[in-house]
């Protein structure tokens, strides 16, 4: 049975999680995990997902008010396609209820990875988000934010980051 536990900095799983991040995200989507593993604000947090001792993937979420953002989330390679990724974001929607879970996916057109977008558009679609109307820009990529337990708007993600930056100016990079 998949279950999942909060990482810090001293965690011995940590250079699995930043290896699998490495393999999962390109460049110009990744940011240093050091500040959400040791994050003191409250506001940012990173979960490993273990079916028995085997480690499956992990998600990093930035939290403040009820809106709660997933900034990464993967799953290890040999492991996509059984059923994890839904396993754990139903886990992250227990640990985080009374929260708007959010995510960012790459706006779905015509690009060199256009299935692979459509086929994570249609996960999340799937395990319950829903489309928003927000749509941003960031380092060269368009972002379209998928909601579950909820809707928002672009007014309201503007403020999660805002209010992210006068919380912690460290986690304000993501």
């Amino acid at each position: 049975m998949l279950y999942m536990k909060k990482i810090d900095e001293n965690s011995e799983i940590r250079e699995k999680i930043e290896r699998l991040c490495r393999n999962a995200f390109p460049a110009n989507e990744r940011r240093p995990l050091a500040p959400l593993l040791s994050d003191r604000s409250g506001c940012g947090e990173v979960f490993a997902f273990f079916e028995e001792e085997t480690f499956v993937g992990f998600a990093c979420l930035l939290s403040v008010w009820d809106i709660s953002h997933l900034i990464y989330f993967a799953v290890c390679d040999s492991l996509r396609g059984k059923g994890y990724g839904t396993a754990a974001l139903s886990l992250l929607r227990d640990e985080k209820r009374g929260y708007r879970l959010i995510a960012d996916i790459e706006e779905v057109r015509e690009a060199a990875n256009a299935v692979q977008r459509r086929r994570r558009r249609d996960f999340y679609l799937r395990a319950g988000y829903t489309e928003s109307e927000v749509v941003y820009d960031w380092r060269g990529e368009r972002y379209r934010i998928l909601v579950c337990g909820g809707t928002i708007d672009a007014d309201e993600f503007e403020a999660f980051w805002r209010e992210i930056e006068r919380q912690n100016r460290v986690l304000a990079m993501y």
